[in-house]
């Protein structure tokens, strides 16, 4: 495929990517409107706001006058705003459910950022460079495929409805509804995959995002617990990354005065900052309160802000699924 082929596919993309979030917007809109009627007419009144100060203005020819008709929708838009926000807070609803939602708000999915000329967003031109790489395939929530995931005992509809709920965070993120994600299950159930769907999503959007395997975790605070300087370093931006994504927990050694310790430290600190960690694992929770304890246990599991999900079935890569 040439570059013009990709960037035309690309391109293609995007505007299904738009189709989607508008398809998106109408069905919170709907269930919204369902749950509080009023909802709905504060929409209208904010429409029909906006249009009538238009005309308004239009056909004023004072400049002062304008000013004032522009002033006073300002003033009006504010109060039926706040009203929207509170009544969508109490639907336990976020303030902006009612907008439209965006993989990349630089861009808001148009791949273009600029006035005429324009030029491409940085996620369109990072996902073009993904394609023209080659090789391993992308692992992206727009490759991902479950028709060969087992059906039996509900193990695709549980993995569909983790890639729904992941991909979920990764588009609102920062204001996802869950700061902190544990992803458990057996080795080969996807986890890794869906993990790695995360960071592409969200550093496509243009976000900072650290991935990092568990054993190279420990090897950072290994190395600061050691006193070393460039461990040092590398442990203080495992803290301060906004978004760290941890492969395969309980796979690191367990190193006394260390391993429980540090860890303990680093997302307890990141909860402190309001800073969001993704992890995967092989551990139940009953394994990971048993490895780690209850302060580790009761961080990653935190009610208030924190999202598990567990996959179950059968290891894909044994049946020759990727």
């Amino acid at each position: 495929m040439t570059r013009a082929e990709r960037v035309r596919a690309l391109l293609d993309e995007y505007a299904r990517q738009r189709y989607e979030n508008e398809r998106e917007q109408r069905r919170r809109e709907r269930e919204a409107f369902s749950r509080d009627p009023e909802l709905e007419n504060l929409r209208a009144r904010s429409i029909e706001l906006a249009a009538g100060s238009l005309r308004a203005a239009m056909g004023e020819p004072d400049a002062d006058k304008r000013r004032a008709i522009a002033e006073e929708m300002r003033r009006k838009g504010t109060l039926i705003n706040a009203e929207t926000r509170r009544r969508l807070r109490a639907l336990g609803l976020s303030e902006d459910y009612l907008e439209e939602h965006y993989r990349c708000p630089v861009c808001r999915d148009t791949g273009y950022v600029g006035d005429a000329p324009a030029r491409f967003c940085a996620c369109f031109e990072r996902r073009l460079a993904m394609g023209e790489q080659g090789g391993q395939a992308a692992q992206t929530f727009e490759a991902f495929n479950a028709a060969f995931v087992p059906e039996e005992n509900g193990q695709r509809a549980r993995l569909l409805e983790a890639k729904r709920l992941l991909e979920e965070f990764a588009d609102r993120y920062p204001q996802a509804r869950w700061r902190n994600i544990v992803l458990s299950g057996a080795g080969g159930l996807g986890k890794s995959f869906l993990l790695n769907c995360v960071y592409e999503r969200v550093s496509s959007r243009g976000l900072p995002a650290t991935r990092s395997t568990a054993y190279r975790v420990f090897d950072a605070m290994r190395k600061r617990h050691m006193g070393d300087g460039e461990g040092a370093d590398g442990f203080a931006a495992l803290l301060e990354t906004p978004l760290l994504l941890v492969d395969d927990l309980g796979t690191e050694p367990l190193m006394r005065n260390i391993t429980v310790e540090y860890l303990f430290l680093l997302i307890n600190e990141r909860m402190e900052a309001g800073l969001s960690t993704i992890v995967t694992t092989n551990l139940n929770p009953a394994q990971i309160l048993e490895r780690y304890g209850e302060r580790v246990c009761s961080r990653l599991f935190d009610r208030a802000s924190a999202l598990a999900i567990r996959l179950e079935g059968k290891d894909l890569r044994l049946h020759g699924i990727r």
